[in-house]
């Protein structure tokens, strides 16, 4: 007899540093933010999104945000950062 074959799948949802928190505030209007599942055309991205004024926050918006404040700081073009 051959062995059982599980059908479930874990589905494993990106952790970023903004993910650790416990409670999640929106940046431009302090409301709730709910974790939802937007699908593109060929995967699934996991996002925060504010219950108030929509803003959506992502791994690439918190990587391009790290990036323009790094660029602040060192007083340079964000662009040159990404080259």
């Amino acid at each position: 007899m051959a062995g059982k074959i599980s059908m479930t799948r874990s589905r494993k949802i990106p952790k970023s540093k903004f993910d650790g928190q416990e409670t999640h505030k929106c940046p431009r209007c302090n409301a709730f933010l709910i974790h939802e599942r937007f699908y593109g055309m060929y995967e699934q991205v996991w996002v925060w999104r504010c219950i108030k004024c929509g803003e959506i926050i992502d791994d690439v918006v918190l990587y391009n945000r790290r990036l323009l404040k790094k660029a602040a700081k060192a007083s340079v073009d964000a662009m040159t950062l990404l080259r």
